[in-house]
């Protein structure tokens, strides 16, 4: 009788090992989700990923994460793309085309929330863009 009992046990013991552990993948599975990069990041994780991006020269993905962020109100990346925008195939090859009007939208924003850096560009922009030589319309 004594060895029906541990042989129960046993097996009881095995099973309860067995479903615990089953629990735990189902569990896990439950949790998992994709990775995706675009997932609850806030503006200021945004703009670090973009310099991380500079860095490695990955200028896209630069552009991206600063274009985010900026539009997320992060100063600091509104700034950096204005700049960005401004000089664009320049310093950054052909992942970034140069568009002032947008840069000098960007810099506005960023003037708005006290970059003093914006607000210097900006008058270089306005200037430039009453030049009669490089005179550009902007909406």
């Amino acid at each position: 009788m004594s060895s029906e009992l541990n042989q129960i046990a046993s097996w009881s013991l095995r099973w309860r090992i067995f479903l615990s552990g089953a629990l735990c993948v189902v569990a896990a599975i439950a949790a998992a989700k994709p990775f995706d990069a675009n997932v609850d990041l806030q503006a200021e994780q945004r703009y670090q990923l973009a310099l991380e991006a500079q860095a490695g020269r990955d200028y896209r993905t630069m552009l991206v994460q600063l274009r985010q962020a900026a539009v997320e109100g992060h100063p600091e990346a509104q700034e950096m793309l204005g700049m960005v925008l401004l000089t664009g195939q320049t310093l950054y090859g052909s992942a970034v085309k140069a568009d002032r009007c947008e840069a000098r939208d960007w810099m506005r924003r960023a003037a708005v929330q006290g970059s003093e850096t914006a607000k210097v560009q900006l008058v270089f922009l306005n200037r430039l863009r009453n030049a009669p030589a490089g005179r550009i319309d902007c909406e």
